[in-house]
């Protein structure tokens, strides 16, 4: 069962992955379009900024996560530490 569980977590990653950079794309050049004038400059740099906010904010999703996929079955075990 467990190997169920982990197909279909990398199915799951494996289509996010896809999806939500599509997704992230979409939504930067919907936000802010392209414009020929003379502020092309600042509208692509606004581009990259939002575009990093989200990357930043989907990697912090995926943390939180793979932290109750794998750490939350294991209960309040202190991480990190070697046994004494």
């Amino acid at each position: 069962m467990r190997i169920v569980a982990l197909a279909g977590l990398v199915v799951f990653v494996c289509l996010t992955v896809i999806f939500g950079l599509f997704v992230m794309i979409r939504f930067v050049i919907f936000i802010l379009p392209s414009s020929l004038t003379e502020l092309r400059i600042i509208t692509d740099v606004l581009r990259v900024i939002l575009a990093l906010v989200l990357a930043y904010g989907w990697l912090r999703l995926w943390k939180v996560i793979t932290d109750l996929y794998f750490w939350g079955p294991l209960g309040p075990v202190e991480r990190g530490r070697d046994e004494p």
